[in-house]
């Protein structure tokens, strides 16, 4: 089957964390016979460079540059609409030039979905979206007239959601059932492993006689950098942070041993030297980093939320009130504390990883594509 992938979110020189979940998913797609085209539109940037590829790449990668507008509102006017028509253009030249004819469109996430079909409205190719967080769909809806967003969301063949609460979310926009896959996301267990702690704490330099706590997320308040922080630098001394990502928010001070943003694998590495996994978000779709961290046998702390309750129980996790910093305290000194549950969780997360293998879920979503195409 040829697929045409078209995601805003994919890895690259500059951003080797952006979409690394669609970049491992796309490769499955080819591992298993697929001939896959990938269209990731790129804002147009002054004196930096785009590489073609990511990692070892195994589809076709095209990243056409577009103008952006930012997303802002005058008067009764979004900027956003321009930025819309500019994305849409730079697909539809890429389709043209590079004469792609696909069997399906693959789109991460619905915004993709409807800037193909501005591009292409009287396209008759199959569309399948992968749905993430469920409140970006209000986002999205909210950049349309009505019936123009009702009129592209029916010509989309299936959906793909990564939670029950997404599903929910498409259920009440008027999705039919039979559209939707609940497919959670899934992880590389080849990469995300248990490896040796010593040896990997020694080549980055940190320090063998801490407890450390690892957050990977952007550095906002909606995940929670800042709050994970200030509950580790309650602890004593014995307890350190990697925090992993960027954003607006700083993360400084005597207990961060590191922050910032890496390339996947050494993000797999950073976790397999980490000691317990923090998240205190106040919302998600379905948690990648989550995921990874199950992967690598770390015991969980993160977010009494349904999102996150999907994915974690409590024979591996201790969820807790987000925005209770003595909460997340408490959880941290638990875990840090007490040896044994700590390695009884990890071994819990490590059982349970086999349930996001990534593998499977690559073939749960084809099963899903050529049954619909089927009918």
């Amino acid at each position: 089957m040829k697929i045409l992938v078209i995601s805003s979110n994919y890895p690259n020189s500059i951003s080797p964390q952006l979409g690394t979940f669609v970049y491992r998913l796309i490769q499955e797609f080819v591992k298993m016979n697929n001939e896959v085209f990938v269209i990731s539109p790129q804002k147009k940037r002054t004196g930096k460079y785009l590489s073609k590829h990511y990692g070892k790449e195994k589809a076709i990668v095209f990243r056409p540059t577009y103008w952006s507008f930012s997303n802002k509102k005058v008067l009764n006017w979004n900027t956003y609409s321009l930025t819309n028509l500019f994305t849409s253009r730079a697909i539809k030249k890429t389709i043209l030039r590079h004469e792609i004819v696909p069997d399906i469109i693959y789109c991460h996430f619905i915004n993709s979905a409807l800037t193909y079909l501005k591009s292409s409205p009287k396209s008759k190719i199959p569309i399948f979206v992968a749905v993430g967080e469920y409140k970006n769909i209000d986002i999205v809806r909210s950049y349309y007239q009505e019936s123009k967003y009702e009129e592209y969301l029916d010509k989309i063949t299936g959906f793909i959601a990564v939670s029950m609460q997404v599903k929910k979310k498409l259920l009440d926009i008027g999705v039919p059932k039979e559209k939707i896959l609940i497919a959670q996301n899934g992880v590389d267990l080849d990469i995300f492993k248990p490896q040796n702690k010593i040896e990997l704490r020694q080549k980055y330099k940190i320090p063998l006689n801490q407890k450390i706590v690892i957050f990977i997320g952007r550095f906002l308040e909606q995940k929670g950098p800042l709050r994970a922080l200030e509950a580790v630098e309650k602890q004593n001394d014995n307890v350190g942070i990697i925090c992993i990502g960027k954003g607006p928010q700083k993360i400084e001070g005597d207990r961060v041993l590191f922050q910032g943003v890496l390339p996947h694998k050494q993000v797999a590495e950073y976790l397999a030297l980490s000691d317990i996994f923090i998240l205190p978000t106040l919302h998600e779709g379905s948690s990648n980093v989550i995921v990874e961290a199950i992967a690598s046998g770390l015991p969980i702390i993160s977010s009494n939320i349904p999102e996150i309750r999907e994915q974690c129980n409590s024979s591996f996790s201790i969820l807790v009130d987000p925005l209770n910093i003595d909460q997340i305290y408490t959880a941290v000194k638990t875990l840090t504390t007490n040896n044994e549950l700590r390695i009884s969780m990890s071994k819990n997360a490590l059982k349970k990883s086999s349930d996001f293998n990534l593998s499977v879920r690559t073939e749960k979503i084809l099963k899903f594509i050529n049954d619909n195409l089927e009918s």
